[in-house]
């Protein structure tokens, strides 16, 4: 960590200089006469600073002010040389005696101000907080007016747990700033954590809101033991022990960590597990790719840090790990961001996509690993058509065509997306403009598939991130304000076209969306969307938005009325149901990528909403174990759902693979309905309500029932 920050250390210095050289190349412009001696001085001076030798410049500068202790241009060189060197302190102390000489050295006044800032914000970023206050409030005694001082210091103060004193800095910034939305809610927000009243000054927020609901959510990472801090990435859910519930697997910055379910709490048992990754990633993705009957899994990284080889973890049927990265042949050293895993030729085994392009160091070519059945990957990405050089960050399977073979959906940052049409024998078609799903108009994000309408069709969600006033203006304008900043919602038309219904579906605003997951948290039937919001600013606290389905294709913001919004920078949210209640509970992993922007993951469990439910795993014989490409039909009276099983879409996470249907009021179910990847067709009629479910492929269908 030391090493890290003295690099830090040098990266400013390195600007710094480069600022100092590049100003007053001779002397101010001023009526004072200075001697020829001075004069030699300080043009041998900055003849020396522009060449980098700065030992001698600063005995130039030094002559200078013995020569003439009253002139501000010999302090003000100086002072800009001690920073080049790296001794703050002085530098600084330098810059100050040439303003006391001379008020009207502006440049003086302004390379303080920069240097306390640059200063403050590595701090900050450091988590320093302390160290980073001492030099905001020296940025605010140069400047007591200025956005940036009043602004960082506020933050400090939040991050350091002083609300008052963040008040207090934010109020000031207002006055002075009226214009500038994210103090107004970072005002807000304090206000609100001490308990005060709203007032005119404060953020007004236009977004229609869900005022009441059947059920909430509570907050419960600390009490089951599932609080990890770090800057967190991805989540990953499966029974990897065999013991009837699900267990946790999380991954960030700066490891992985496994958490066993013991029912009450969870038990952190990642050294046991032999899942200790030191390094940390992006994503996680869960499958049984070896069809023996465990969760594995595979670990995308390095992302946005750059290149770093992926992980393969072969589970030994006991929630033991062992790494078969090698043998397997799916390092891939190329800059992952995240994977999907799917039965691309239907041959019984599992295949991984993995989304490379995220513009960092190492190969940004997209990579299709084709699995051959004994343990081994091959990269056929090439001949399969789909080895995109996009800047790709997130990939999604799903029969979009119902032809009964998964095609595939990349969602490119800063680029048009693209869908992959499965023609079979392992080769793809780009279908992008015939769909008309390329999202051209926006940066995509994250990308998922899902049925939000209940029509038996995939529609396709993709997720953009905003900057922070976008996102902040469209919560006061009540609507999209940028035509760029807000995600789209593609309606499958059922013809081999897709038609954007965002507006009319309620979703056409800006949101920092870095992660986000669809699922029936209500249990009625209609499936709700939950998306992870942030950014990498050390002062950008989003909320998470929670959209609830209303059956008649839209959705309404339902955040705050179900005890949701967890405000930070949360990636690779996940559902699942860890207490075997029948209904969905919600994992955060919350962080950000600077060593000062740490947080504590949330786990929210869901109370329940009053509604019936069916959960139903899948077991394939000639399809692949897990069942993923699955597509189920679940009726129950006028109630009519599909879902298709699915692993590592948005941010490279993983759901429980338990398909969960909520029922409303209903107490049975009329048909299940299960067409498994292999092509085959189950069907089991009158089944009970609120219980689980296991159907294995072409045999049976046992009621496990609610484990407690």
């Amino acid at each position: 960590m030391r090493s890290f920050r003295l690099a830090k250390r040098a990266t400013l210095f390195v600007v710094l200089l480069f600022g100092v050289v590049a100003c007053e190349p001779s002397l101010p412009d001023t009526a004072t006469v200075h001697s020829p001696e001075f004069e030699s001085a300080y043009r041998r001076g900055l003849d020396l600073l522009e060449r980098y030798r700065l030992r001698e410049a600063q005995r130039e500068f030094e002559r200078c002010i013995l020569l003439a202790p009253a002139a501000a241009e010999g302090f003000w060189q100086l002072g800009r040389v001690e920073l080049v060197q790296g001794r703050i302190n002085s530098g600084i102390t330098r810059l100050h005696q040439a303003l006391e000489l001379d008020p009207a050295l502006a440049a003086a006044r302004e390379l303080i101000l920069e240097t306390y800032l640059g200063r403050g914000r590595e701090a900050l970023e450091d988590g320093h907080y302390e160290e980073a206050r001492e030099h905001f409030r020296g940025a605010i005694a140069t400047d007591s007016t200025a956005y940036e001082p009043l602004y960082q210091s506020a933050i400090t103060a939040i991050w350091r747990g002083e609300d008052a004193e963040a008040e207090s800095f934010l109020t000031r910034a207002v006055v002075l700033h009226p214009e500038v939305l994210e103090l107004r809610w970072h005002l807000e927000g304090a206000r609100t954590r001490l308990g005060l009243p709203h007032k005119e000054d404060g953020f007004v927020d236009h977004i229609a809101k869900r005022a009441q609901l059947a059920g909430r959510f509570t907050e419960m990472a600390a009490p089951l033991g599932i609080d990890k801090m770090d800057g967190g990435r991805s989540s990953a859910w499966a029974d990897y022990d065999g013991d009837g519930d699900l267990d946790l697997a999380v991954i960030g910055h700066p490891q992985l960590a496994y958490y066993r379910n013991d029912g009450d709490l969870f038990v952190e048992g990642t050294d046991a597990a032999g899942l200790r990754l030191p390094d940390g990633g992006i994503g996680l993705q869960t499958a049984d790719y070896d069809n023996d009957g465990d969760a594995d899994l595979y670990v995308t990284r390095d992302g946005w840090f750059g290149g770093g080889s992926n992980y393969l973890f072969n589970n030994r049927g006991d929630a033991t790990f062992r790494d078969v990265t090698t043998d397997a042949g799916v390092s891939d050293p190329g800059s992952s961001f995240c994977a999907a895993w799917s039965d691309v030729d239907q041959d019984g085994w599992l295949d991984i996509y993995v989304a490379n392009g995220t513009g960092a160091t190492g190969d940004s070519t997209n990579v299709l690993y084709h699995n051959d059945g004994s343990g081994s990957f091959s990269n056929v990405a090439a001949t399969a058509g789909v080895d995109s050089r996009s800047q790709s960050l997130s990939a999604a399977f799903g029969d979009l065509d119902e032809d009964g073979d998964a095609d595939l959906y990349v969602c490119n940052f800063t680029e048009p997306n693209q869908l992959f049409r499965n023609d079979g024998d392992l080769t793809f078609a780009d279908a992008t403009a015939t769909a008309r799903v390329g999202a051209e108009e926006i940066d995509g994000f994250i990308t998922f598939l899902l049925d939000y309408n209940n029509d038996g069709r995939l529609d396709i969600f993709v997720a953009n991130w905003s900057q922070y006033d976008v996102v902040l203006a469209d919560r006061v304008a009540g609507k999209t304000t940028s035509p760029r900043d807000r995600p789209i919602l593609y309606h499958n038309d059922g013809d081999g076209a897709f038609t954007d219904v965002t507006g009319k579906a309620g979703l056409l605003r800006a949101l920092g969306t870095m992660s986000g997951v669809p699922a029936d948290v209500d249990n009625d039937g209609w499936v709700d969307l939950y998306l992870g919001n942030g950014g990498p600013a050390m002062g950008r606290r989003d909320p998470d938005t929670f959209y609830l389905n209303d059956g008649a294709g839209g959705f309404i913001d339902a955040t705050e009325a179900a005890g949701l919004g967890h405000p930070g920078k949360s990636h690779g949210v996940t559902f699942a149901d860890y207490d075997r209640d029948g209904d969905l509970d919600l994992y955060v992993p919350v962080g950000g990528a600077k060593p000062g922007d740490q947080w504590h993951n949330a786990f929210y469990r869901n109370e329940g909403f009053g509604n019936h439910w069916i959960a139903i795993d899948l077991e394939g014989v000639v399809s692949n174990r897990d069942g993923i490409g699955a597509r189920i039909k679940v009726s129950a009276g006028e109630l009519t759902q599909y879902a298709e099983i699915a692993s590592g879409y948005s941010f490279g996470c993983s759901n429980s693979l338990t398909a969960e249907f909520g029922l409303g009021q209903h107490t049975r179910i009329d048909e299940v309905e299960v067409v498994w990847p292999s092509g085959g067709t189950d069907r089991y009629q009158a089944l009970e309500a609120d219980r689980f479910y296991t159907i294995t492929e072409g045999e049976s269908i046992e009621s496990t029932g609610p484990l407690r």
